[in-house]
């Protein structure tokens, strides 16, 4: 992961923590899937959980490990506007707060269902891009 990857993906897991819920596992697969996602969403210029193309996260993530994932959710945020070395910190604590206060996406990272994500970010100098992909992985 990315050094901003890394950083939602921790502060994803500090939410978790506040709730008194076990930290999410990163997967290296759902990593791919949601960075490929964010890529994608910024090169095409959509915003959705499925593109162009009408593939689903559940589509993305099985092409990536290929094979049915089973339970999976994903979340998605976008934001426009400058974005400097200096302002990531910043952005990363927008997005979380943004989706903690979303009720669906805050479903999403509190659910004891969810034992790993995988966390893409990409980003222009005005754009950002970001994709949560949750999964149930046995142990």
């Amino acid at each position: 992961m990315t050094e901003i990857e890394q950083r939602f993906f921790d502060l994803t897991n500090v939410q978790r923590h506040r709730n008194r819920l076990r930290p999410l596992v990163e997967a290296t697969t759902l990593t791919i899937a949601a960075n490929r996602h964010s890529v994608d969403m910024l090169r095409r210029r959509f915003f959705g959980h499925v593109n162009p193309d009408r593939k689903t996260h559940a589509d993305r993530i099985d092409a990536v490990l290929k094979w049915k994932s089973g339970e999976t959710a994903e979340n998605i945020w976008m934001r426009s506007g400058p974005v400097t070395a200096a302002n990531i910190a910043r952005i990363v604590e927008e997005g979380i707060a943004q989706l903690m206060a979303s009720r669906h996406h805050r479903a999403n990272i509190l659910s004891r269902r969810y034992t790993h994500m995988g966390m893409g970010v990409a980003l222009t100098t005005s754009e950002v891009r970001v994709t949560q992909l949750f999964a149930r992985f046995e142990r």
